[in-house]
């Protein structure tokens, strides 16, 4: 079987595009061309071709797909990540071969970025979902499905990391149900389901005021690295937050949420939750760079200042 591979995220792809190539079943790889430069050189480190190596417009990428799937007689397009929608006129052109790896559990989380709201909503388990594509978002027969547990304290990053690393042993079972007739395939059931659009600087910020601790941490690492942390400012100084701790104070302060009550060299800033918890702030990244809990004690954020949303 041929199959060309539509991605933007190497993170999630790379290993996927490698197993098929070594396999001999990689027809080729498209891409946005706005990306290249940071999706092409992981590429061509695997031994792909420039000939393999479709760089996508907007304006001009299904004719482009088109012609690339009847030169080299790929069998299946294997969708991960790819940010356009694919049209009913292209999905015609290769009936029942257009195949959606959807990183999060249909029919929950249907919809843009289920990694980031399954971090954020604190679920257990997070994984891939396989299925045919129809003219419906994420919706189609029914594939295959691999959960894969969330680690407490992982960040977005680490968990496409390791299910990118899940993928490619799921292949060869993935082949044999596309042998399966696709009106023989089963439906998800989408009654219910719920569309998630994308996250909004609401969903990036912190509520001091209303967030746990926990809540703030999870948040923390589902934005990190590709929303480059959550926001929230100090002293006018505007920030986006990427690492937290949990600390235990060997007896509480009375502070405000969001307050931080101890701060020096050792352990930069630790800064009051709701219920009395507490939490370190180990890294910041601001306009000027990426900075230490201990770089901005060193800046002279201090006990009493206050983060707020």
């Amino acid at each position: 079987m041929k199959v060309i591979v539509l991605t933007n995220s190497d993170i999630l792809s790379i290993n996927t595009i490698q197993s098929l190539n070594e396999s001999g079943n990689l027809a080729g790889v498209g891409i946005l061309k706005k990306n290249k430069s940071k999706l092409t050189p992981a590429l061509k480190s695997l031994g792909l071709k420039d000939t393999s190596l479709l760089e996508l417009e907007r304006q001009s990428w299904v004719e482009v797909l088109k012609d690339f799937i009847n030169k080299n007689e790929v069998d299946y397009v294997w969708v991960l990540t790819f940010p356009w929608i694919i049209p009913t006129d292209l999905l015609s052109a290769l009936p029942n071969a257009f195949v959606n790896f959807h990183f999060g559990l249909l029919p929950k989380y249907k919809g843009s970025d289920p990694i980031f709201w399954q971090l954020k909503n604190r679920e257990e388990l997070g994984g891939v979902t396989i299925h045919l594509m129809n003219e419906k978002i994420d919706e189609g027969p029914f594939l295959l499905k691999q959960e894969l547990r969330i680690i407490p304290g992982e960040n977005y990053g680490l968990h496409c990391k390791r299910l990118g690393e899940m993928v490619p042993p799921l292949i060869d079972q993935l082949f044999t149900k596309l042998r399966i007739p696709a009106d023989e395939l089963t439906e998800l059931d989408f009654s219910e389901a719920q569309y998630d659009k994308p996250p909004k600087i609401q969903d990036l910020t912190i509520r001091w005021n209303e967030q746990t601790a926990e809540e703030i941490e999870w948040l923390v690492n589902a934005t990190n690295p590709k929303y480059s942390g959550a926001n929230t400012s100090i002293a006018g100084f505007e920030m986006r937050i990427l690492e937290v701790t949990p600390v235990n104070m060997e007896a509480s302060v009375e502070a405000e949420p969001g307050q931080i009550v101890h701060a020096d060299v050792v352990y930069g800033l630790v800064v009051a939750c709701l219920n009395k918890e507490y939490l370190r702030v180990t890294v910041v990244q601001t306009a000027e760079g990426y900075l230490s809990g201990i770089k901005l004690f060193n800046l002279g954020f201090t006990a009493g200042h206050k983060f707020i949303s």
